[in-house]
């Protein structure tokens, strides 16, 4: 007969089994969706930026680490089109999936690890990282698995753990600059809990930083070689508002653009969540450690965002990360009443509304008209930069042999010369002047060869005069390229023929 634990315990095993099915079809059904995304639409200008680094493999890159270009190199070794560029983001949100799910299941139950599966997928923010090409796809899954090797360290004693913890740390730096804030994480928590304060005096732990650093060695050795210009841009050229009164402004602007993204609903709730965390931290170690995961990364983001003049939303991606735990591991403790019920139906339905519109939106630009005109701004559109690139490759390949042979490319800003790069396959090869670095002067494509002709190409939404980046050059204007589709005009691309000031070569 078996005994009346045997018998518990296997009844808890067959509840983690279904809970653990639910959230495999959970991330299955995710992952198709975000397929359904990829299939159906271009790559937009930010990720042929990123797309273009991994054409010119190095250590590292100006504005970011490597490792997004890296994982853009491995998945375009066959194809160079949409879905092979954003093969490695949809990887790389199974793998955050999963990742949660254990965190979930490892601190609570595996019905709280579904739902914090669940939370994260509702939120817009991760649903878009998990497909568009970005740092944050690759920093995601490696900051939720640099959770999890921490939390191991809460009740185990294996030396090798803070050697691991390291490794990730270094890795999710390699991802993004903010993957150092891993190990300032797990410095917090070691130090503040009673469980976690015994690895200070054992040498493994200090050993874990040491292994960061040489995972972390391609950033610095690339970065020294080049006199620092990555610290330049990030703490000096990107510097916002200085006087008070500009500054309350803006960061009043970088909290209320934490509403969309990070879902209007769910957002708040986990603000909430916050403070429940912070209130049981003192009496349970579980919270504690998801409190300290979250709110000094949060506030240092804030900061950061506060300096900078140029902060996007999604930087404070991973702060909310032990929050979308700590959200699934009180709601399974807690009985579900009518009220919070509809909150989270609420949740379900706007992220399920929400997507069903985009994609709409997506295949159809029609419906745009439907937009109030005060309230649609075609610059942050970022659909009309996903449609046209066969046509402008049709227009520049006849535009270029109009010119002359030794004819190149130009254009005005990184993110764009890097889609006219990506469309063209660098034939010609395409160069970006401008008034600011960007990684073209890294990889050699600044300023175009002064004895080569330009074709040179702006859209409406970036359009410098060529006169001020190509000095020396009498430019004149080319017909330009409306791209339409449905009836209306996404993108007009607008060419210039700009020969060498002394002839051609």
């Amino acid at each position: 007969m078996h005994s009346a634990a045997t018998l518990d315990t296997a009844a808890g095993d067959d509840v983690a089994r279904r809970w653990t099915v639910r959230v495999l079809v959970l991330i299955g059904c995710a992952t198709a969706v975000r397929l359904l995304f990829v299939a159906t639409t271009e790559i937009a200008n930010g990720e042929a930026y990123y797309y273009v680094w991994s054409r010119f493999p190095s250590l590292s890159y100006y504005d970011h680490p490597p490792l997004v270009a890296w994982m853009s190199w491995l998945t375009t070794r066959v194809s160079h089109g949409s879905v092979a560029i954003r093969a490695g983001p949809l990887l790389c949100s199974v793998l955050f999936g999963w990742c949660i799910f254990k965190l979930g299941e490892r601190l609570f139950t595996a019905r709280a690890g579904f739902i914090a599966v669940a939370i994260v997928t509702a939120m817009p923010v991760f649903f878009a990282s998990g497909w568009v090409l970005n740092p944050e796809a690759p920093l995601a899954p490696l900051w939720a698995l640099g959770l999890l090797a921490i939390e191991r360290m809460r009740n185990h004693d294996e030396p090798w753990r803070p050697l691991l913890a390291g490794a990730v740390v270094g890795l999710a730096f390699l991802a993004k600059y903010s993957g150092v804030l891993l190990m300032g994480v797990t410095l917090l928590y070691v130090a503040a809990s009673p469980r976690g304060r015994r690895w200070l005096g054992r040498p493994s732990f200090w050993l874990g930083a040491v292994v960061a650093l040489v995972v972390a060695l391609p950033v610095l050795i690339w970065n020294q070689q080049r006199g620092w210009p990555t610290l330049a841009l990030h703490f000096h050229e990107r510097t916002g508002p200085t006087d008070l009164a500009t500054l309350v402004v803006h960061v009043v602007s970088v909290v209320a653009g934490q509403l969309a993204p990070f879902h209007p609903l769910i957002f708040p709730g986990l603000l909430v969540v916050l403070v429940m965390c912070i209130r049981r931290a003192p009496e349970d170690d579980r919270y504690r450690f998801l409190a300290l995961a979250s709110w000094p990364v949060l506030l240092f983001f804030l900061v950061m965002m506060a300096r900078v003049q140029d902060p996007e939303s999604h930087w404070t991606m991973v702060g909310y990360v032990p929050l979308a735990v700590a959200a699934g591991g009180w709601l399974d403790g807690r009985r579900i009443g009518p009220m919070l019920r509809a909150y989270l139906v609420a949740c379900v339905a706007i992220s399920v509304v929400g997507g069903v519109a985009l994609y709409a939106y997506s295949q159809a630009p029609a419906l745009r008209r439907l937009i109030p005109a005060r309230a649609y701004d075609a610059d942050r559109d970022a659909f009309n930069e996903m449609t046209g690139w066969a046509e402008l490759r049709t227009r520049v390949e006849a535009q270029a042999s109009a010119l002359g042979p030794g004819t190149v490319v130009a254009s005005c800003q990184y993110a764009l010369c890097a889609h006219v790069l990506t469309a063209l396959d660098d034939r010609p090869p395409v160069y970006c002047p401008g008034h600011r670095r960007t990684e073209f002067d890294f990889l050699g494509r600044g300023d175009p060869p002064a004895r080569a002709p330009v074709l040179y190409v702006h859209d409406d939404h970036y359009h410098d005069d060529p006169a001020t980046l190509l000095p020396g050059r009498a430019c004149r204007p080319l017909p330009t390229l409306a791209v339409e589709r449905g009836g209306v005009v996404m993108q007009h691309y607008h060419f210039w023929a700009c020969p060498p000031a002394g002839g051609v070569e």
